[in-house]
Parts: C-alpha cells; sequence; structure tokens
C-alpha cells in the first residue's frame, strides 16, 4: 500500500467516492465502482486488511472508523477535497451505518448519502432485537426468540425455544456470528465464554443447511427497487459466514423481500436473508440495510452493479436497470481457502462451466491477492510452529 499524507489537497473534476473499511466488503465495493469513471478514495484504520493493496483506490489511514471518530475523520477529509457536488459515501458494517445515522447532522451538505432521507425508519432495523415486531406487522415469518441477558438466562432460553436452536450476538461486530449449542450448559458455557457479546438472540432452529439459504439485494429509491439481485448460499465457514455462494432467481424469495420492506419509503442499498423449510416456507434470518452485503462480489460478478448504480443515482447520472445473469459462482477464500476444491468434489447439476469470482483474487488488482497469500502463509507457519512446540514440550 502506498501511504498518502492526510494533510494533502484532492481536487476531482467529478464527485470521488469515499468508502469506509477496506476489509473483503470493502475491496468488492472499490472494485465494483472502478471502471465507474470516478476517483476512489478509502478510509481503513491500518495496512493489514489484504485490501489496503489495491491499485484502484486512493487507501488513507484514520484512527477510527466505527465510532465517532469516523466522522471527525470524514470531516477533515472533506475539508481537503474540491469538486463539484458532494463525495457519495458508501460504508462497509452495521457499526459504521448506526453512527453516521445517528450524527448526520454533521455531515449533512458535506457528502451525499443515498440513505439519508430514511435514516429514522432504516437504523431501527439495525437492532435484531426489533426485528420479530417488524416481521409480526408485515407477516413475514421469523423463529420465535429469546433475548438472552445473562448466562443465569440460559435455562429459561432452553426452556422457551427448546432444541434444535442459534444463539448470535444481538450486536454486530461481535467475536462470533452464529452459534448452535446444543443443551443448556453449552448455552450458558457460549454465553461466559463471549459475556462482552452480550445480550444473545436465541432462536428457534429451521431445520434444512446451508443451501436452505436464500438472500435478494435492493437498490431502493424512495421505498422503489431501481436494481435487484438473488442468490442463493452453497455453503457456511464458519456457521453464518458465507463462503460459497451463487446466483439464483427466485420469485418467491423477491416477494418476501418486498413485503418485508414493504411501507418503509426506504432509500439506499438493502437485502434479506431468508431460510426455506422442508415445507417450502421461508423464515426471516436477517436484513441488511444502509450498505451491500458481505456478497457483493457475487452481484457485481453476475451483471449487477449495486454500488455503480448508487453512485450514478447521486449523483444524478443516467444508468440502466441491469438484468441479473447467472454465470458466475463466488468464494470467500479468508473464510473457506479450500471452497474451490471442496464444491469441486460437491458440485450439483448446473454447475458446470460456470466461471468462478473470489474475495481477494482479482487479475487487475493483484496487491490484495498477494497480502492474502502472504498472510495465510505466515499464519499457517505460525500454527505449524506451536504446534511443534507443545509436541516437543
Amino acid at each position: 500500500m502506498q501511504r498518502h499524507p492526510t494533510a494533502e489537497r484532492l481536487a476531482y473534476t467529478v464527485p470521488p467516492a469515499i468508502v469506509v473499511g477496506v476489509c473483503g466488503h470493502g475491496l468488492a465495493t472499490i472494485r465494483a465502482l472502478h471502471g465507474g469513471g470516478m476517483p476512489i478514495v478509502a478510509l481503513e484504520t491500518s495496512t493489514r486488511p489484504p485490501g489496503t493493496h489495491t491499485r484502484l483506490a486512493r487507501v488513507e489511514l484514520v484512527p477510527d472508523l466505527n465510532g465517532p471518530g469516523l466522522i471527525d475523520a470524514l470531516l477533515a477529509l472533506r475539508e481537503r477535497i474540491s469538486c463539484p457536488r458532494q463525495p457519495v459515501l458508501f460504508l462497509t458494517n452495521d457499526t459504521m451505518v448506526r453512527t453516521v445515522g445517528q450524527h448526520w447532522s454533521r455531515l449533512e451538505g458535506r457528502y451525499a448519502l443515498s440513505w439519508s432521507q430514511a435514516r429514522d425508519r432504516l437504523t431501527p432495523l439495525l437492532d435484531k432485537p426489533a426485528l420479530e415486531s417488524r416481521c409480526q406487522a408485515t407477516g413475514v415469518a421469523y423463529p420465535a426468540t429469546f433475548l438472552l441477558n445473562t448466562p443465569k438466562d440460559a435455562e429459561r432460553a432452553a426452556q422457551t425455544i427448546g432444541f434444535p436452536m442459534i444463539a448470535k450476538p444481538a450486536r454486530p461486530l461481535s467475536r462470533f456470528k452464529t452459534a448452535q449449542p446444543d443443551s443448556p450448559a453449552a448455552l450458558r458455557a457460549l454465553a461466559e465464554r463471549f459475556a462482552g457479546d452480550l445480550p444473545f438472540l436465541v432462536q428457534q432452529f429451521i431445520p434444512g443447511d446451508d443451501t436452505s439459504i436464500y438472500f435478494c439485494a435492493f437498490y431502493l429509491d424512495r421505498g422503489q427497487p431501481l436494481a435487484r439481485f438473488d442468490g442463493h448460499k452453497i455453503r457456511s465457514r464458519p456457521l453464518g459466514h458465507t463462503s460459497i455462494a451463487e446466483p439464483l432467481p427466485n420469485e418467491a424469495v423477491h416477494a418476501e423481500a418486498l413485503r418485508f420492506f414493504a411501507g418503509l419509503d426506504l432509500s439506499g442499498p438493502v437485502s434479506l436473508e431468508l431460510k426455506q423449510d422442508p415445507v417450502g416456507r421461508l423464515w426471516v434470518i436477517e436484513p441488511t440495510v444502509g450498505r451491500t452485503d458481505f456478497w457483493l462480489g457475487l452481484c457485481t460478478a453476475n451483471g449487477v452493479n449495486l454500488p455503480l448504480i448508487e453512485y450514478r443515482h447521486q449523483t444524478g447520472m443516467p444508468f440502466v436497470a441491469p438484468a441479473q445473469d447467472n454465470s458466475t459462482v463466488w468464494f470467500n477464500e479468508d473464510r473457506d481457502p479450500l471452497g474451490r476444491l471442496w464444491l469441486g468434489q460437491h458440485g450439483r447439476p448446473g454447475m458446470l462451466g460456470r466461471r468462478s469470482a473470489f474475495l481477494f483474487l482479482h487479475l487487475d488488482d493483484l496487491g490484495p491477492t498477494r497480502a492474502f497469500l502472504a498472510q495465510t502463509l505466515l499464519g499457517l507457519a505460525t500454527s505449524v510452529y506451536r504446534r511443534l512446540r507443545r509436541l516437543l514440550g
């Protein structure tokens, strides 16, 4: 990564895209925007994420990406930028969405944000405990849920929900995403181990494996979809993290997603993940609002470039509603390094002849690939060394 001085003045003839965070998701956003003719400035807190080695954006380091320091960093950056209209802001996790939503009055007039006029309706959807009431209001199925506040609640949660169950933190950026405790003792142990991530949502487990999970993404303008993408999960590594996904148009999933968001008059990127039970009923897992989802690279590889549509819409540029193709399977090699090999052994009919897209590997942008491989090999060598030390006493 080339370090850029944070006091340098930046002059552009078009509004730049500002991508907050250069994790794999931020990198996918940068790559989706590249080629749109706009400059891209990305913010990160360190050079450790492989995405910071991209050649497609100007990457600058800031002290904070998730708390109030993010607002200060964006204000300082805006003072240095000279451009027509306003730079377009792209966020990459729920905490950023919440922070910007809460402090938008400080940024208003300085940045373009696709959902700024809908933030009072959008940010409540970030609260997982509130999803049950939203699903009840719209008639969309949602698993029975218990809010576990302390490890002492484990027995009562087990009695209320029963087994099998899943548990997941109610707040974003926690140390785990989803777990499947198989007894009250296991649930209590999970709560004690991750006490700093409480409260948990303890939910009824909907029967079915990873391939029962579907998702639908939109770019909305006051409730009206300007773009749509339907996909399907093939594998999760670890539980809850999509590691292999495919494009798969599904009208039933699309209808349930529209139903969930109906009446909120939302704008910007949103998506909904659902699980289909053995009798065909679709159950809400969780929405994503104010940002695209981590599997953005799947959408872009199959013809639906959500960030570029968002940029063009926010800057008043014309665009044509894209048609989804179904040519490419997406792999998250960070979570599942051998995912391509696994799919070759477990592939289903219809996979033959499809292309592959990856989280880091990209022939036009090899810096992140090299950084990811170096970190992976170093991690492997460190793991082997520690095991040998234990074996040798």
